[in-house]
């Protein structure tokens, strides 16, 4: 029977298996030592050699006969590791037995001395209101109560014996760990999992890289490796025919994995917009096939192809925008600052993943060696749009215009690597799309090839904002951070304490006064909609959004009253996307923060109270308060912050 409280076996596991995996790897063992005795052979034989090609040869066979040396004594260890482990789980099984045996004769024991108290006939009356734990209360008892104390010792002792059973689970998480432990100390393992960076899903891949055969990852096996410095060395060391038979056969993976060098994910992922644009054609081309059989004149034929139709569609709605990002003209600047425009090369797309709602682009140059942003770039920045961002509109352009602001020595991403809310409700109040979005970010960003001399910023927009912060909050890494217009730090963000990585690094908000869209809804504290305020948060600097300028550089209307003709949206909605109008104060803060220069502190607002008017005869006329915007107060002169 199943004894009450008692844990699952805590020696669960197969000795014989163990000792069987302990065995295989001894044979593996000595398996490599003799391909290292072969080799050593190969290369006693190729020395006497005086062909040109025996140098690159010998080299190689010398590799191999240090890789199989270093396999043979590994492969003992682990051997050694695991047989330890078995004894251990041999031990620990024989202990788990008698502990349970001890355990099964104290619940035996309980009923024994609960059949010595209890007669027949108070068993009958009685015993099926008692659990297996309780006692006949003395009240109720009228015999010698000497068997009530002994039914309850029997209890107690149940007690003792189930806590000394179940005390076996620590014993068994020290042997695991000591196996662990084992394992990761033998040298094999440290140097293929790069101590430890490595995870079980990358265990194929770097045992490959490793052994020198980088050319036999297949991309599912790199992509496992997860840290994306690793992934980005082992890439790099593949030949290029094999880089180029895995862009080809797996660009999905290749395209969006971290640590990929750009130039190689943007080869890959324009393979991944042709072969959706096809996909969308080939589906349009059938469903269109079966409107037409549904030409009957029937209704219920007619209803099924306005089905087709609407699903027809919305397969055609993002084609024409995905084969521009194939055709458009490519400009960027090299490092003597020329202007090149590569007719018809297409957008450089780093991210492209429809059934993810992915798609990020790159603004720049890049290093015809590395294939990466090169190493005179000083300022790398990421751009994360907000609500209403999809794969057809994600922000490009926006990206585009930051990249040519910013100056040649810069490059910015634009980045939507996911599902972002729409305006349906509950959408922008809902959290769980930045939680989704957070780790995607920060992922992303990690595997940027960041020049070692520049910095990197991380800019963002209204609901992108919520999401910045809660992947700051998950370990994002970034020299700046800047929320724009934002929606939040965050559901559950108090502060830039929470921030592992980033919590003291510069830290940049603004918002148009009388912004519509997020105003409204700016918290103070943890538990707000998306968490604190980054305009009121402590260490985070608040910049101002400032004016309209002309060409000169003139005021010509505050952003807060400029409206964007013919759009039919008020002032107040037209604010909280104006702030990266080229021509706005706004977005040359935008560019201070990315580049390091000069930008604008926010101007407090001056508010007036005045006093109320006394009617004679009535009571006084409270008067509304009066406010006036920090830059229209008289006397006004901008301060700047040096950005750090």
């Amino acid at each position: 029977m199943n004894l009450p409280g008692l844990i699952d076996d805590p020696a669960r596991g197969d000795v014989g298996t163990v000792n069987g995996y302990a065995t295989t790897f001894s044979t593996r063992a000595g398996s490599s030592r003799e391909r290292k005795g072969d080799a050593d052979a190969a290369l006693a034989s190729i020395t006497s050699m005086t062909a040109s090609s025996a140098d690159a040869l010998g080299a190689r066979v010398v590799l191999l006969s240090q890789r199989f040396g270093e396999a043979a004594e590994g492969l003992d260890g682990i051997s050694t590791a695991i047989s330890a482990y078995a004894t251990d789980l041999e031990g620990l099984k024989s202990e788990a037995a008698r502990r349970l045996r001890a355990a099964q004769n104290a619940y035996d024991h309980i009923f024994v001395r609960r059949a010595e108290a209890l007669s027949a006939a108070s068993e009958f009356v009685t015993g099926w209101a008692l659990g297996w734990d309780a006692v006949l209360p003395s009240w109720m008892y009228v015999d010698d109560p000497s068997y009530l104390r002994r039914w309850q010792d029997a209890i107690d002792d149940y007690y003792t014996a189930r806590s000394s059973y179940n005390a076996l689970a620590e014993e068994r998480t020290a042997i695991d760990q000591r196996a662990v432990n084992a394992l990761a100390a033998v040298p094999l393992i440290s140097a293929v999992t790069q101590g430890g960076k490595v995870g079980g899903a990358g265990f194929a891949a770097a045992s490959l890289a490793w052994a020198g055969d980088v050319n036999a990852i297949t991309a599912e096996s790199l992509a496992g490796l997860g840290d994306p410095d690793i992934i980005r060395e082992t890439w790099n060391s593949m030949d290029a025919a094999t880089r180029d038979a895995l862009i080809a056969a797996s660009p999905l993976i290749i395209g969006n994995l971290n640590g990929i060098p750009i130039r190689d994910r943007v080869t890959a992922n324009h393979n991944n917009i042709r072969d959706e644009i096809a996909r969308r054609e080939a589906e349009i081309a059938r469903l269109e096939a079966l409107v037409e059989g549904l030409k009957t004149g029937n209704r219920a034929d007619a209803w099924t192809a306005k089905g087709y139709l609407d699903e027809i569609d919305k397969l055609r709605e993002p084609i024409d925008y995905w084969q521009s990002l194939l055709d458009q003209d490519y400009v960027w600047w090299d490092e003597s600052e020329r202007q090149h425009t590569d007719k018809g090369a297409g957008a450089r797309v780093v991210v492209f993943d429809p059934n993810a709602d992915a798609v990020a682009t790159y603004h720049g140059p890049i290093d015809p060696v590395t294939g990466d942003i090169p190493a005179w770039i000083r300022n790398v920045a990421v751009s994360v749009p907000g609500t209403t961002t999809t794969m057809t509109s994600f922000g490009d352009g926006t990206g585009a215009e930051l990249y040519n602001a910013a100056g040649p020595n810069s490059a910015v991403f634009q980045w939507a690597g996911g599902t972002f809310p729409q305006l349906e409700l509950p959408g922008p109040t809902d959290a769980s799309f930045a939680q989704d979005l957070a780790p995607k970010l920060r992922d992303f960003v990690a595997g940027i090839g960041q020049p070692a001399s520049s910095t990197l910023t991380v800019v963002a927009h209204s609901y992108g904002a919520a999401a910045l912060g809660l992947a700051e909050k998950a370990g994002l890494e970034a020299d700046r951070i800047f929320y724009v217009s934002p929606a939040g730090m965050g559901a559950g963000v108090s502060g830039l304490s929470d921030f592992p990585k980033t919590g003291d690094v510069p830290h940049y908000s603004m918002m148009a006064r009388g912004d519509l869209v997020v105003g409204l809804i700016q918290g103070n504290g943890p538990d707000q909609m998306h968490g604190q305020s980054p305009l009121t948060a402590d260490g985070v600097i608040r910049l101002e959004t400032g004016w309209i300028q002309d060409e000169q550089g003139g005021r010509v209307v505050d952003l807060e009253d400029y409206n964007i003709k013919g759009n039919g949206t008020p002032r107040g909605i037209d604010s909280h996307t104006s702030v990266y109008d080229p021509r706005s104060v706004a977005f040359d803060n935008i560019i201070a923060v990315i580049t390091g220069g000069e930008a604008m502190l926010y101007a407090p607002d001056e508010v007036y109270n005045p006093r109320p008017i006394i009617v004679p005869g009535s009571g006084p006329i409270i008067q509304a308060p009066v406010q006036t915007d920090g830059i229209d107060k008289s006397g006004f002169a901008p301060a700047y912050e040096k950005i750090e």
